[in-house]
């Protein structure tokens, strides 16, 4: 039986987002100072027992580890947030280590099948499924709270437990997504207005290429992204346990979209800077599809939109990063690690994150706190994120292989390979890496 590959997020985390810029609500403040005005002008307070993410029961003695490339405010937010936990628990310690975010993934995964890596990541559900089938990764149902469980939506606990042996090896606690970013003085000045359809998207291109021969209209932080959004508005199933689906003439026509629009110079996906809000900033591209949490980076006017539609379905991509807990084989760290993982997802400290980060939250206790609600009326971008068809592959070993092959695929399509053979090659390259597990 083929399995859903769009991994969809409820109408519930849709609602959520749209409501929590009014009102009032929350409960007691647990949570570290974050790094926001609304934030900061409250005294942060460490939760006394019985109050949400105060739970004091007693822990056995130990220590885990917390692996992480965090700088500036997340960095400070999750030091405050470990201190106020290990004074909560002075049985056991929880530290951190900051890494080198190159090559994070890979050092993470050497020294965890070592049995002397982290024991803790925060990090997307494709990263924890690397480790299923070697047993290396924390069923995190059998340690968290039960309420901790029941924080997530149905849609967020589908990708949690959307791995091959369908146990739950991630706790997603901040949601992002691409939105569409555009030069809002250009487009006032040619008169107009975010891309609903991606063929508005080459008509706004185009008129931009002839009032400024010297811009790129359009570039794309992450052409895999892109390119999955493409595949899933055409409506089939990208892959399944059996084989890959994505080489069909709608798909090539996307594709060939692309390639033309590269070659007429209204697309790029050179950048000069280390980011295409680097480009966007020295008006080098007049519009780009990129993170909704990139705003602070963006220092000219701008304007923002949806990702653009235009196919069968409805798609775009959903970004959820969680907590991973790594299995030692050792009951106490897994319960050390997993404490803190209910502390950390408790909404007035999960709310905290959510600002320091930049991101949107998952929970809808957290959507409901005052933190929550003050931070988010001051970010419309997360407005643009349409999570109610949003939506992510699932984490199984397939998916790793297939995002390679989408990347390889639009990087030979702009570099002007045939479309049809470029397709060929990348549904073969998932195949072979299938077969050589």
């Amino acid at each position: 039986m083929k399995k859903l590959l769009s991994v969809l997020l409820t109408a519930t985390l849709a609602f959520g987002l749209i409501a929590c810029s009014s009102g009032s609500g929350g409960g007691a403040s647990s949570a570290p100072a974050a790094s926001s005005e609304a934030s900061s002008q409250e005294e942060t307070q460490t939760p006394e027992e019985g109050e949400e993410g105060g739970d004091v029961a007693e822990l056995p003695a130990g220590e885990v580890t917390i692996w992480h490339t965090y700088t500036d405010a997340q960095h400070e937010y999750l030091k405050q947030a470990i201190e106020e936990f290990n004074a909560m628990h002075p049985e056991c310690t929880v530290v951190e280590e900051s890494q080198e975010y190159d090559g994070f993934t890979n050092k993470v995964y050497q020294a965890v099948m070592a049995g002397n890596g982290p024991d803790i990541i925060i990090h997307y559900a494709s990263e924890a499924a690397r480790y299923v089938e070697d047993g290396m990764v924390l069923d995190m149902e059998q340690y968290l709270a039960p309420e901790t469980v029941a924080l997530m939506p149905e849609g967020v606990r589908a990708e949690a437990t959307s791995f091959a042996d369908g146990k739950m090896h991630i706790l997603p606690i901040v949601s992002s997504g691409p939105i569409f970013f555009y030069n809002k003085a250009i487009y006032d000045e040619l008169g107009l207005t975010a891309p609903e359809t991606w063929e508005d998207l080459q008509a706004n291109c185009e008129a931009v290429k002839e009032a400024y021969p010297d811009k790129f209209g359009f570039a794309m932080d992450s052409v895999t992204d892109v390119c999955q959004c493409w595949i899933m508005q055409t409506g089939i199933e990208i892959f399944d346990d059996n084989g890959c689906y994505f080489n069909t003439p709608e798909v090539a026509e996307k594709l060939q979209y692309f390639q033309d629009n590269i070659n007429n110079g209204l697309f790029t996906i050179t950048k000069v800077g280390n980011y295409f809000s680097e480009d966007f900033n020295s008006e080098r591209i007049v519009s780009y599809i990129g993170s909704a949490a990139g705003t602070p980076y963006l220092e000219i006017e701008y304007g923002m939109g949806k990702v653009p539609q235009g196919g069968k379905v409805d798609w775009t991509s959903a970004w959820n990063r969680g907590v991973i807990i790594f299995d030692y084989q050792d009951d106490a760290r897994a319960q050390i690690a997993a404490a803190f993982t209910d502390y950390f997802a408790s909404a007035e400290v999960n709310a905290g994150w959510c600002v320091a980060c930049n991101y949107p939250a998952t929970f809808p206790a957290t959507m409901e706190t005052d933190t929550y609600k003050a931070f988010v009326a001051d970010n419309e971008s997360f407005t643009y994120l349409h999570p109610e068809y949003a939506g992510a592959f699932p984490a199984v070993t397939r998916q790793a292989y297939v995002r390679d092959a989408l990347f390889t695929l639009m990087e030979d399509v702009a570099a002007g390979k045939d479309v049809n053979e470029s397709l060929e090659a990348a549904i073969q390259y998932v195949e072979d890496e299938m077969a050589a597990e």
